[in-house]
């Protein structure tokens, strides 16, 4: 969320006028106290000077003419010593008085520079903030369209402008499909700086290879020579033979994909291995499954596993597979939009935590609109 400059301004304007109202009140009583003989007058300098400051010239001509009424007021009735020597005095305090407020009211004005500096380059950087999560997301969404013969949907949800969750499919030659599901470290811009710098590692690794694990372990080793220790990527890298239905995979650090049959049976596909960018030449491991026709694969981030209610309780692996079997006999897009009602009705209203993001992907065309299998 951007910082609300503008109120943070007023509320600053607020506490600096009641302090200047309080300190002028100060002076006036203590004046007061100490009699006719003494004055504290001067010192009204300060409340005037810091008025100067802060706002506006026409609130600080108010205060001036207040502080002017009240030392008439409660300063000395008479002075019985030499004019001349008040005349220099007065003289000497107006001479500061000038000095101070006009270096006041030229700090004041740098002030309200800097706070309109600010809301600009605010402004500035929610724009391109909006522009990248837009890019970002048609970037995304371009994968939706690609031409495979699979079923699949995806929805993704940054919990900022832009995210780190990455999700793509395509097909390269030999009758492929690739499906990656990845979860950048951490939030916000510095995540979904190294979104792109993952997606390419992937897709040029994918070209020179067909081998899942030796997919994985060079997007491993290209992540961590590239980037700080501290960027790395939970990492789901599915090839699935379009007219076989195996289904090869490596999971690096990633929650466990579901893999839900014809029947309803339930399978985690969890596999071990360490985030990619972690560890300088990580092993990996593939695995492999048959996605049968009837068969329904369902990938996904932390920001779906690991949301939590009022109550704290985390919507977790049950929840999920309780959402996906539900609506295991509809089409793809049927099923995430099931997983996120879930979500959302489990959350009763919380504010995510995380990036969110799931795909389902099912061979075939989808099953026909009246939810029966095929």
């Amino acid at each position: 969320m951007n910082p609300d400059i503008e109120s943070l301004e007023r509320k600053i304007v607020r506490v600096e006028t009641a302090l200047i109202v309080l300190t002028i009140g100060a002076i006036a009583v203590a004046d007061a106290w100490v009699g006719p003989e003494r004055s504290l007058g001067p010192l009204y300098l300060v409340p005037v000077g810091y008025s100067a400051l802060t706002h506006r010239g026409r609130t600080t001509l108010v205060v001036v003419l207040l502080c002017l009424a009240l030392r008439q007021l409660f300063g000395p009735l008479e002075d019985t010593r030499d004019p001349w020597v008040f005349f220099l005095r007065d003289l000497g305090i107006a001479a500061v008085f000038v000095v101070t407020v006009g270096y006041l009211h030229r700090l004041g004005r740098q002030r309200k520079e800097f706070f309109a500096l600010a809301r600009d380059q605010r402004d500035e950087l929610s724009q391109e903030l909006k522009v990248a999560g837009e890019v970002q997301r048609r970037l995304l969404e371009s994968n939706q369209g690609a031409r495979v013969p699979l079923d699949f949907h995806a929805w993704a949800d940054p919990l900022k402008a832009v995210g780190g969750d990455y999700y793509d499919l395509w097909s390269p030659e030999g009758g492929r499909a690739i499906v990656v599901v990845a979860d950048v470290a951490g939030k916000g811009l510095p995540a979904a700086l190294l979104m792109p710098a993952l997606r390419i590692a992937v897709r040029s690794s994918v070209t020179r290879h067909e081998e899942p694990a030796r997919i994985v372990e060079e997007v491993n080793q290209a992540l961590y020579e590239t980037t700080e220790s501290s960027s790395f990527a939970t990492l789901f890298f599915a090839s699935l033979d379009t007219e076989s239905g195996s289904l090869t995979y490596v999971n690096a650090g990633h929650l466990p994909g579901l893999l839900v049959d014809g029947s309803g049976e339930v399978r985690w596909l969890s596999g071990g291995g360490t985030p990619v960018g972690l560890v300088p030449e990580a092993p990996y491991e593939s695995h492999t499954v048959r996605l049968g026709l009837d068969d329904l694969l369902v990938l996904y981030t932390d920001g779906i596993w690991e949301a939590e209610n009022p109550a704290g309780e985390e919507f977790g692996r049950e929840r999920l597979g309780r959402a996906v079997l539900g609506a295991r006999n509809r089409p793809a897009g049927d099923v995430v939009s099931a997983i996120r009602a879930e979500w959302e009705r489990f959350r009763e209203g919380a504010d995510p935590a995380d990036d969110t993001t799931v795909v389902a992907v099912r061979r075939g065309s989808p099953p026909d609109p009246g939810g029966r299998g095929r």
